[in-house]
């Protein structure tokens, strides 16, 4: 079924990088541009075994309360969510990938890795570094970056590849992410699931979302 939605995030992935000029001041900016690349302007529908099901790709800024407070609270510069909807049940399924931007990741970067450490805390396996170049946008999980104690020279082979392909290989996939993670804006609540009777929702303040909103229309 996310066959199409796969192809999409690769070919927008690929040439997101096209804004770098524009955006390359500052890490924020990046990464509302690439959010905004991938988005599809409008709602499209496929058809798998007999259902019908639309499914969009949308992007929201939220106020930010400045850089230190947001990586005070959170330690990510984004959230990535898909959410899927069906019709025959009622039911909603959720789930998130929290990410920190970096710029011009070459060696060994102790706040990254700190960074990362922060989210990986937080939502086990369900963190990314995010490395922008003007040659391309490069994404590596989490458990990856702390593995290589935030060496960009050290990440295992194939670890860090395109941000497009990161998220339809791997996200849609449902290698990385958490299920039942996603951000309440108008709240700046993160919710998570509910494990090891910690809490679940924090207040947090993210400023940038991604969503994969995906609903059935009709059942087969």
């Amino acid at each position: 079924m996310y066959v199409a939605i796969e192809e999409h995030l690769r070919s927008h992935g690929r040439r997101a990088h096209r804004d770098w000029e524009a955006n390359a001041a500052h890490e924020d900016s990046l990464t509302g541009a690439v959010f905004a690349d991938l988005c599809t302007r409008r709602t499209r529908r496929l058809y798998d075994e007999g259902a019908e099901w639309r499914w969009r790709v949308t992007t929201r800024k939220f106020g930010s309360g400045g850089k230190d407070s947001e990586e005070r609270l959170s330690g990510a510069d984004g959230i990535v969510e898909i959410e899927v909807r069906h019709h025959s049940t009622g039911q909603m399924e959720t789930k998130g990938l929290l990410v920190q931007a970096k710029k011009g990741w070459s060696g060994r970067d102790s706040r990254l890795l700190g960074q990362v450490v922060d989210m990986e805390s937080l939502a086990p396996g369900a963190s990314a570094a995010l490395d922008y170049s003007p040659s391309g946008y490069i994404c590596a999980d989490g458990q990856s970056v702390i593995a290589a104690d935030g060496n960009r020279r050290s990440l295992a082979e194939g670890k860090a590849v395109p941000f497009g392909e990161f998220l339809a290989e791997r996200f849609l996939t449902c290698e990385v992410g958490l299920r039942g993670l996603y951000y309440e804006a108008h709240r700046k609540l993160l919710h998570l699931p509910a494990a090891n009777g910690g809490p679940e929702a924090l207040e947090y303040l993210i400023p940038e979302r991604m969503r994969i909103e995906i609903e059935e229309i009709r059942g087969a």
